[in-house]
């Protein structure tokens, strides 16, 4: 047997001595390995022992040399102790019930940073679970490190967790641009979950809440955060004005006869797209589509969109709400009934307007957000454990990491 000293200098595993080890043909070799010091910990209470009650052996996945794997075959000791009865003692080298060693999970974590837990672990060469407890156990204590003192500004959006219409509510800090809470659903009780988690001291703070005009949310922050100014994105106020000339465009080929339903077939996505990111070829389509006979109240629904984002491109809050009050008075003398009805819903939720005219914060960072969560679903062709899909989420969005 070689001299002990240098693999332990190599392996790095100073407080142990390897007594024995053995290489295999199979590439793979084997450390049986002692502790210098016999001095046993109870894992519970921490009181420390000269002796144990028990021991066996385990073997633990240890870090790869060159292109061999490892494994140690370490004494797993039981004290007994006079507060505890018998126990497992506790080891730095590896987890309680893990099956590999602590640097062995944290180099799984780091490769599942960029790879799926199937790719690590068939690079490693190890089985699935091993890979995703490891993730687990490193995610959930990035999370009891996390800082959420100091939190002023909410964005509070939904995402698809699968068919079916299940969803799930991710709440950002908008400051600091990062996830904080995923919850399970999109009703009142999942916002109402949240502030229990988040704590009374830390709501009192909430000074700014960005939604997207979603009836539940509002209902509970009304009643969560009483003195936070309650915004709607603009995207989410201007997209049923889109609806709206949709339903026009609808209702206009209904009435038409089928020779002439061919000018307005296909034009959706033109009539909706905002004007400067149109080609010249599609802005001459458009012409042409809004100068037919008969298509009056389609191009007055037409110019007055246009108009309406340039409302909420309004930088100055007094402009841009009296520039609404003249839009909203031209858009009820118009008489189309789709945009009197949008008209009214804007009267309905004037106050979560009007904030974001003061303000000026939308919720594009929780878009973006989903469009991340979309890619975590794809990548691993769907989660069956959500709880697991919320860490990747919280690990992935939130920051946790150094350097992120």
């Amino acid at each position: 047997m070689p001299d002990a000293h240098p693999i332990n200098s190599f392996v790095g595993l100073q407080k142990h001595i390897v007594v024995r080890w053995k290489r295999h043909h199979k590439s793979w070799i084997e450390l049986w390995l002692e502790p210098r010091e016999q001095a046993f910990i109870c894992y519970r209470c921490r009181a420390v022992f000269t002796g144990y009650h028990d021991r066996t052996l385990v073997r633990l996945r240890d870090l790869d040399i060159a292109s061999h794997r490892v494994y140690l075959w370490m004494p797993r000791h039981r004290v007994d102790c006079p507060r505890d009865g018998v126990c497992r003692e506790a080891t730095h080298l590896a987890r309680r019930g893990a099956r590999c060693t602590k640097r062995f999970e944290k180099l799984l974590f780091t490769l599942t940073k960029d790879m799926t837990v199937k790719a690590v672990a068939t690079l490693q060469g190890v089985d699935w679970e091993m890979v995703k407890n490891a993730e687990v156990r490193y995610i959930a204590g990035l999370l009891r490190k996390r800082d959420l003192d100091k939190i002023t500004d909410l964005g509070i959006d939904e995402v698809s967790e699968k068919k079916g219409h299940r969803y799930l509510t991710l709440v950002t800090d908008i400051r600091r641009r990062r996830v904080i809470w995923v919850g399970r659903r999109n009703d009142r009780a999942v916002i109402r979950a949240f502030f229990r988690w988040f704590g009374k001291k830390r709501s009192r703070r909430i000074r700014r809440v960005v939604i997207d005009m979603h009836d539940p949310y509002e209902l509970e922050l009304r009643v969560r955060c009483p003195r936070a100014s309650l915004i709607y994105d603009h995207f989410h106020v201007i997209k049923p004005m889109g609806v709206a000339i949709d339903n026009i465009r609808r209702r206009i080929q209904g009435q038409l006869p089928p020779e002439g339903r061919r000018y307005l077939k296909g034009s959706r996505y033109l009539l909706l797209r905002p004007s400067e990111t149109l080609t010249s070829k599609q802005c001459i389509s458009l012409k042409e589509l809004l100068d037919l006979p008969g298509n009056v109240e389609l191009t007055t629904a037409y110019l007055l969109k246009e108009d309406l984002r340039a409302v909420f491109r309004e930088l100055d809050p007094k402009v841009a709400r009296t520039e609404l009050r003249d839009w909203k008075r031209r858009a009820m003398e118009s008489g189309i009934p789709e945009i009197i009805d949008y008209v009214k819903m804007l009267n309905r939720r004037r106050f979560g307007i009007q904030n974001f005219f003061r303000h000026r914060q939308t919720n594009g960072l929780s878009e973006g957000f989903n469009n991340v969560v979309k890619t975590l679903k794809k990548d691993a062709y769907g989660f069956h454990d959500w709880r697991y899909f919320r860490l990747k989420i919280l690990r992935k969005c939130g920051k946790l990491e150094s350097g992120d």
